[in-house]
């Protein structure tokens, strides 16, 4: 596949690379496009790997993709995702999350669910703590289904939906403006959001000690 192959040429220097990779990144999604987005946001859901925020950009802003068909894609895909993991991977005795989950993040995310139930897992969601903590807490809690599913729809497709209707206001953009936009603006406020997140889960679990 062409996307493939952009990245296993050797002898380049480091602007060749960065601009392979791009190549690389943006020719991925036109040949798998949604279903790409799709197929990664089930398992992003159900592992710690990065969000799918970051593809959002190429779909949207460079493909001119509807930024609700991609947010609903992400959703009903973090959808599927959360049912593995309410019906095949909630299991107190599962390896792999027991590895990959320490002891603190459980406790914090136990006791948020305790306390708020379905809106645990939404404020999960705003966090930039990984979001199979809270619902893989909520599945083995048996949480119901129904409650289950509407806060995952709800949390995701809240998040999902405000981050692609920002984007689409960038559609169009020229890479290099886009990369300017990414280093001048995107990413510091995404460590000033990082920051707002932290502050409202501390809100919440100071609100659970006084309690």
């Amino acid at each position: 596949m062409r996307w493939f192959h952009l990245l296993s040429n050797g002898g380049m220097n480091f602007i060749e690379l960065i601009q392979r990779t791009y190549d690389a990144f943006r020719a991925f999604w036109v040949n798998f496009g949604e279903l790409g987005l799709f197929v990664y946001s089930i398992f992003e859901t159900i592992t710690p790997i990065a969000g799918v925020e970051v593809f959002f950009v190429t779909l949207i802003t460079l493909q001119g993709r509807p930024w609700w068909r991609i947010a609903l894609v992400a959703t009903l895909a973090n959808l599927i995702g959360s049912l593995i993991v309410y019906f095949f991977l909630a299991k107190e005795d599962n390896k792999f999350y027991t590895r990959l989950l320490g002891k603190e993040q459980r406790r914090r995310a136990q006791s948020l669910f305790d306390n708020y139930g379905v809106w645990a897992i939404f404020i999960f969601a705003m966090t930039p703590l990984p979001f199979f903590i809270i619902i893989f807490v909520a599945a083995l809690a048996k949480m119901r289904i129904s409650h289950y599913m509407f806060a995952v729809v709800f949390a995701r497709g809240t998040r999902f939906f405000i981050t692609t209707f920002i984007l689409q206001r960038f559609t169009g953009t020229s890479p290099l403006m886009l990369v300017l936009v990414l280093f001048l603006v995107a990413i510091p406020m995404s460590f000033v959001l990082m920051f707002i997140q932290k502050k409202i889960l501390a809100y919440f679990e100071n609100r659970m000690a006084s309690k």
